[in-house]
Order: structure tokens, then sequence, then C-alpha cells
């Protein structure tokens, strides 16, 4: 058991030294895909959270580990080393974000989207980040020389977003930080007349907003989608993602495409060559045909 885990995390090897100064923080362990079905292991900065379905394994051992059940919502209990009870900061391409393992249910970065993070990194233009989150995005596009805008409901991760933009010397008074509804927000945008050369759309596959009404990706995509067309300009990008399992990359296709009036021709991304086990992140870049 232990040789296998031990190939597992070696192979991972050559993804900390893919970027510009190295990626330390990625997934060493993905279940059935690494021989492991009941273990996932992800390193973030050399600490690690191991996500079991049933108790902690015993004969894991190493540095830092902090442990909880696979989909438990509650924050990570501590098992060994240090004792996690602050940010901590990691590096991916030689961007720097903010980690917490006392956020809750995320720790504030989705190691599952490095590819994407780094294609966002080479579009330039203006870039509109929905459903921003801690802003991973628009880290990666501001840092390739976009203007970028990030939109989220809550107030804390868009403040969590700007000290990742200041922990990269990016100045986040020089780009847009826009509380609230997405929808709402991309109607406003669409009436002032702005234009932009990136749209990302990764939405939370279930949410509500502060007038209590509900967003799910079956009920809401296309609606999203056909909002953020409306934004782009001519040689403009649409970014599509979800982790829904339930949810094929052909039926969110057509989700997507359900809302839009013109024609995109779609262009499907794999995720990281660490997520060995289930592809359940669905993503698609669209542009005019």
């Amino acid at each position: 058991m232990f040789a296998g885990l031990e190939h597992a995390i070696a192979a991972r090897n050559p993804i900390k030294r893919d970027g510009l100064d190295g990626t330390d923080a990625l997934r060493l362990c993905d279940g059935p895909g690494d021989g492991f079905p009941d273990l996932v292991i992800d390193d973030f900065a050399g600490r690690w959270l191991v996500q079991t379905r049933g108790g902690f394994p015993d004969w894991l051992s190493g540095g830092s580990i902090h442990w909880k059940k696979l989909g438990d919502k509650e924050p990570p209990r501590w098992i060994a080393g240090d004792r996690l009870a602050k940010p901590f900061v990691i590096r991916e391409g030689g961007l720097q974000y903010w980690v917490d393992f006392n956020a809750g249910y995320s720790q504030g970065f989705f190691l599952d989207q490095r590819l994407n993070r780094a294609r966002v990194r080479r579009t330039g233009g203006r870039v509109l980040n929905c459903f921003a989150y801690t802003c991973s995005f628009g880290v990666a596009a501001a840092a390739g020389g976009a203007g970028t805008a990030n939109i989220d409901l809550s107030g804390k991760y868009l403040d969590w977003g700007k000290r990742n933009y200041l922990l990269n010397g990016i100045d986040p008074a020089r780009h847009r930080f826009l509380r609230g509804d997405v929808r709402e927000w991309l109607k406003r945008l669409h009436k002032k007349g702005e234009l932009f050369d990136l749209v990302i759309l990764d939405p939370p596959t279930f949410s509500r907003n502060s007038e209590g009404e509900v967003f799910t990706i079956e009920s809401g995509m296309g609606d999203l989608a056909g909002l953020c067309e409306n934004l782009l300009g001519r040689n403009g990008v649409l970014l599509c993602s979800t982790n829904q399992r339930s949810l094929g990359a052909a039926r969110f296709l057509e989700m997507i495409r359900a809302g839009m009036r013109r024609p995109w021709q779609a262009e499907p991304s794999p995720m990281p060559p660490d997520f060995t086990g289930e592809q359940y992140l669905k993503t698609w870049w669209l542009t005019k045909k």
C-alpha cells in the first residue's frame, strides 16, 4: 500500500516543475485513479488535506495532515504536524493564493481548475469573472495583463480575492469587484454597453441569492449563458465550467447553447493530469463560428 501511494506521489513531480516558478498545490492521490478507492489527498504547499469515506487511515503518516470525510461540509480536522489556525500561501505557475483550512467546505482554491487558469492567464483584454469566489481566475487574468471585473454575492470572498491580488503585486484598485447577484450584474453591464474579451461562468451547482431565489445548473445555466453572450465582443470567448457529477459534458453543452442566440464553436478542456479518477469537471470554451 505504501509503495502504491509513493508511486502516485512521485508521478506528480513534473507538475511541481511546471509554470514560471513552480507549483506546490496539487492532488497527490485521486481515489480509484491511483488504486485507492476511498482516499483523496490534496497537497497545499506541503500541508495535506486527506479525505476518506470512512475514518482517517491510521497507516497514513507525513508532515502536516488535516482530514475530513468525502463530501463533508465542515472544516477539516487536524491530525498531525502543523495545526493550521491561520490562512497560508500556496503557489501555482508562479502565482500565489491564500488558502484557509478553517474556511468551511472549501479552502478558497480549486485545484481542478489549474489548466483553465493557465489559459485564462494568456487571454489578455477585458475579462469578466462571474461567481468569482476568491477571484483566482481574476488573479490569473490580471497577471497576464487583462483588466478584470469579478462578480460575487459575498463581500467576504471578494475581500479574499483582493488579498489574492495584493499577494501577487497587483493593485486591486485598478480592477473591479462587484458585489451582488450575478444575473442582475450581467443585465446591468449589458445595459451600460460593456463588452468583454472573455467571460468566465463557473457557477455553483446550487445557490440561493439574497432574495431567496434558487439557482441550479439545470434550471439556470442557459439563461446565464445568454446573458453572458450579450457581453462578448467581436472575438469574445465564453468559458463555462461545472463540477456537477450527475451531469455529462454533452448535456452541459446543450444547456449552455439552449440560452444562446448565435452559433458557437465549443472546445472541451480536460482536467489536470493529477486528477486521474472521475473526470467530474466539465469545461467548454466557446468561440463564435
